[in-house]
């Protein structure tokens, strides 16, 4: 498995029902991605801010790790993992 750290910024639809967050699509490099399957989440607190961590499959052997800063409001790649 090759696993890249990008903390790169993205552009995130995404619902928000009964309390709970979910990443539908996102945008990367100018492309959008479909989220198929998220295969966990977990949060994590930084000072005031309190980050919600997806972990999540596109079409393609990828996962991606993505994030959202509740203080902020901003969405972030976090890293590429790619299945070998």
């Amino acid at each position: 498995m090759n696993d890249t750290e990008l903390l790169d910024p993205i552009e995130v639809i995404a619902l928000f029902q009964h309390g709970k967050l979910t990443p539908l699509k996102f945008r990367w490099r100018e492309r959008v991605y479909k989220v198929f399957r998220i295969n966990g989440t977990w949060k994590q607190k930084d000072g005031t801010a309190l980050y919600h961590y997806f972990s999540v499959c596109c079409d393609g052997p990828e996962v991606y790790e993505l994030s959202f800063n509740n203080e902020s409001q901003a969405w972030r790649m976090e890293r590429l993992r790619l299945q070998t």
